[in-house]
């Protein structure tokens, strides 16, 4: 079946990993929406907000947003959805790309609803010692608190652009992540079944492998996920192939369908767009 244990979670950190994965397989699908901090604002007609409500309707188990973010947000959206908080940020306008900064903190989160915290690490750039001083800082708060972390862990910066997607760089990814307290670990695709595979069976923590840029067919982010989910991750972090897509609801059920091994999303567009307007 895959990755799926939770290690010695206990406590609130165990509940509130339940609430990230309710197919009841131990697996989830996640949708990082953080890029608008990142990069700017979704394409035309993609509010976040509607957005939401449709992922949780399509079988979505979470989204990862930012602090303001959350506000924006119908509170109806996370009767079914699992709220994750990211606290690292960085645009595209700085001179140093990979850099990133923690902008909120496990007791803020905390006070939003959030069932899960995130923080992002780019290993190999030029502000990685102080993104690991911040994940081990918050991986502290997150065990202090019962709060679920999940590492966004990437291999970045010229030093390293030629193994950032190796078996060997991903599975020091993971590593650290758990040697840093993390509960979870996101982590780029190795390129094939039986790399992945290797990575994820040195990992203790579950992985869940990144969506990344968007295939030019919505077929080859399903062939992605695929071969993903055979290599025993414990589930799909996707979010551009999910909220760029031409239809968004769709590319969700597809995937929702996979992760949680079913037929179809939870309930029928139209019920869907009755409850977003």
């Amino acid at each position: 079946m895959g990755q799926t244990s939770f290690g010695a979670a206990c406590g609130g950190k165990a509940l509130r990993l339940a609430r990230l994965s309710r197919c009841g397989n131990g697996r989830s699908l996640v949708v990082p929406m953080d890029h608008s901090v990142t990069i700017g604002p979704m394409a035309a007609g993609r509010c976040p907000a509607s957005l939401s409500l449709m992922l949780a309707d399509a079988g979505v188990d979470a989204i990862v947003v930012h602090k303001g973010r959350v506000r924006t947000i119908p509170p109806r959206a996370f009767a079914d959805l699992g709220l994750i908080v990211h606290l690292s940020a960085g645009t595209v306008h700085h001179r140093d790309r990979d850099a990133k900064v923690l902008v909120g903190d496990v007791e803020e989160a905390l006070s939003l609803g959030a069932d899960a915290v995130s923080v992002h690490v780019n290993v190999g750039s030029v502000g990685e010692l102080d993104q690991l001083a911040d994940l081990g800082r918050v991986a502290g708060e997150c065990a202090r608190l019962g709060v679920p972390l999940l590492a966004m862990m990437y291999a970045r910066g010229e030093d390293v652009a030629s193994v950032a997607d190796s078996p060997a760089m991903l599975a020091h990814l993971g590593a650290i992540a758990v040697d840093l307290g993390a509960d979870m670990v996101k982590l780029p695709f190795a390129g094939s079944v039986e790399a992945m595979r290797d990575v994820v069976a040195s990992c203790p923590i579950p992985v869940y492998v990144a969506g990344g840029t968007p295939r030019p067919t919505p077929a080859g982010d399903l062939e992605l996920a695929r071969a993903a989910l055979a290599s025993g991750a414990a589930g799909l972090s996707f979010g551009r192939c999910v909220f760029e897509a031409e239809d968004p609801f769709a590319a969700a059920v597809a995937l929702a369908a996979l992760v949680h091994e079913t037929g179809t999303g939870r309930r029928d567009r139209s019920v869907v767009a009755a409850a977003s307007t």
